[in-house]
């Protein structure tokens, strides 16, 4: 099969910008698209796409590449598995050999979808788990969106199921659904868990029974396609809403999500039963900059909260938080009192510093303002920062200037580091850059560049393999922009996607710019050649090499 053929077709039926869209919320700036980084946390939005040229580009981290690249990153597989998705999504065919890993890896994520078509089937066969459902006022049109199901209390249905589908055992075990041939799942009514394409990943399951010696709720273990402080539960559902609305709502349960979805309120996720994890908060962060959550108001309730504001104002939510009462959830206010309800304690939201005056009763006010500086100098948005300092100014009356004083002084002691960015590499010197952009964007001038450049006299290792792809595709005299690009690795897809997304060259200067380039390669060359003859005593070679660099000095 020509891979390059296959790329050229996906890239032609699959609009990039079309693509990204799904996964963060892109805006239109002149001939280009920009949102903040998927890959990295930053204020200023430095991701560009460019429909034209099909690709991609982040100037703050340095990733970039095309389709195939962003879906390898995003989704953390290999080119083969990005290349299937992408491939099955344009309708080409594509015969997808996996690697062994790969393979098993396939066969989970095949188990599970099997697993969930097995526990929808169960459901639709108990009253008594279909009463339970609608005891908890889940309607049947929310069962099958959230694809709601059952698992009895046998202890190997879903085993026996699964092998009478021909799987293996040992890929059975590795799923995790499955224990010495005892189901782990049993008496639960099940929800299941999809990553952000739509894929069941994990399952949820709530006890149906009393029996007071179980946890109420379990999650399936961790697995080859399932981390639990990595993903959310609903955000595959909530995703496009949150895009709409702006921002994202967290509450803490499955069924608060599953009732919030119910009453219209459907850009809402929760964490996998534990406080949500900067892992989580990222995901997020690619959709919105936006949080509100929402807790119970008891004591846990208050202590996940606390908990979830650190990780928060470390990624750069600006955040809002809803406190319900005691024993109340966003489930029990919908299913008690409908969607006003919910509506007006949404409408009564907090900010950070209203929460952490109100939750610290027993403490002095010294105290509040203490803990509430020392989560403030997380905080990275300068401006948001300022804003909740003048709160906190105005609802402590202490003085604007001691409190910028302490969180300057708790600044300072946290030590907190500058954020790196993801891909390191050497820097590579701008001629070396412009001979490369020029050869891109005028490939006629290839062969001029070609008869008088040394590639081996480049800078940057990296800059260095570009050219000797860039050589061989103008020696088979057939340079396409696509062709060439689907030869580089995904470094070098890096580098080119940052040299296409700069601004265009001046066509009147290009001539004056390649003979400066070469020139000044040429220089650097000499530059190393002379340091050599000068640390061997080479007084003869070194005068001549003087002499060499004198001259193109003058002509440059």
């Amino acid at each position: 099969m020509d891979l390059n053929k296959l790329l050229e077709e996906i890239k032609e039926r699959i609009d990039i910008v079309d693509f990204i869209s799904e996964y963060i919320d892109l805006k239109k700036t002149g001939q280009n698209y920009r949102a903040p980084c998927p890959f990295h946390s930053e204020r200023t939005p430095s991701f560009f796409v460019s429909p034209s040229k099909k690709i991609f580009h982040c100037f703050g981290c340095g990733k970039g590449g095309d389709i195939v690249t962003f879906l390898m990153e995003y989704e953390s597989i290999d080119f083969q598995e990005a290349l299937s998705i992408l491939a099955k999504r344009a309708g080409v065919e594509f015969n997808y050999s996996p690697k062994k890993s790969t393979a098993s890896k396939e066969k989970i994520y095949e188990i599970y979808k099997w697993a969930n078509i097995f526990y929808q089937k169960n459901l639709n066969k108990s009253e008594r788990a279909k009463n339970y459902l609608s005891n908890r006022g889940i309607n049947n049109e929310t069962i099958k969106l959230f694809q709601i199901g059952f698992a009895k209390a046998d202890k190997d249905g879903l085993y026996n199921f699964l092998k009478s589908k021909n799987f293996d055992e040992s890929l059975i075990k590795l799923s995790g659904l499955v224990n010495r041939d005892f189901d782990f799942f049993r008496d639960r009514i099940i929800i299941p868990i999809h990553d952000i394409t739509g894929r069941v990943i994990g399952f949820g399951g709530r006890l149906l029974g009393s029996d007071g010696e179980l946890p109420k709720y379990i999650n399936s273990p961790d697995t080859v396609i399932f981390k639990k402080g990595e993903n959310l539960f609903g955000l595959w559902l909530a995703k496009k809403h949150i895009k709409e609305k702006g921002y994202v709502t967290v509450v803490e349960g499955y069924i608060d999500v599953i009732l919030c979805h119910q009453y219209g309120f459907k850009n809402t996720v929760a964490p996998l039963g534990t406080a949500v994890t900067e892992e989580q908060l990222r995901r997020l962060k690619r959709l919105t900059n936006k949080l509100l959550f929402i807790f119970d108001g008891d004591e846990a309730g208050i202590g996940a909260a606390q908990r979830s504001l650190l990780p928060a104002f470390k990624i750069g939510f600006i955040v809002k938080i809803v406190l319900l009462s005691k024993k109340d959830d966003p489930a029990s206010v919908l299913q008690r009192e409908g969607e006003k309800a919910l509506k007006k304690h949404i409408s009564q939201a907090m900010s950070p510093v209203e929460f952490f005056i109100k939750i610290n009763k027993s403490k002095s006010l010294t105290e509040k303002v203490h803990s509430f500086l020392n989560v403030l100098a997380i905080l990275k948005d300068s401006i948001y920062r300022d804003e909740l300092l003048k709160e906190l100014c105005e609802k402590t009356e202490i003085s604007e200037v001691t409190l910028r004083e302490q969180l300057k002084q708790i600044v300072s002691n946290m030590k907190i580091q500058k954020e790196k960015g993801d891909l390191k590499r050497d820097e590579f010197l701008k001629e070396d850059e412009i001979l490369l952009r020029i050869s891109i964007f005028y490939p006629e001038k290839m062969q001029y560049i070609f008869r008088h450049l040394d590639i081996e006299q480049l800078n940057n290792n990296l800059i260095k393999k570009i050219f000797h792809k860039l050589r061989q595709i103008y020696e088979e005299k057939s340079f396409v922009l696509d062709k060439f690009f689907n030869m580089l690795d995904e470094n070098e897809k890096s580098v080119v996607s940052k040299l296409i997304m700069k601004s265009e060259i001046d066509e009147a200067s290009i001539d004056q710019n390649i003979n400066d380039c070469i020139k000044r390669i040429v220089v650097r060359s000499i530059d190393k050649k002379i340091k050599e003859a000068a640390n061997s005593g080479d007084e003869k070679n070194l005068y001549e090499l003087i002499n060499q660099k004198k001259m193109l000095i003058k002509e440059l």
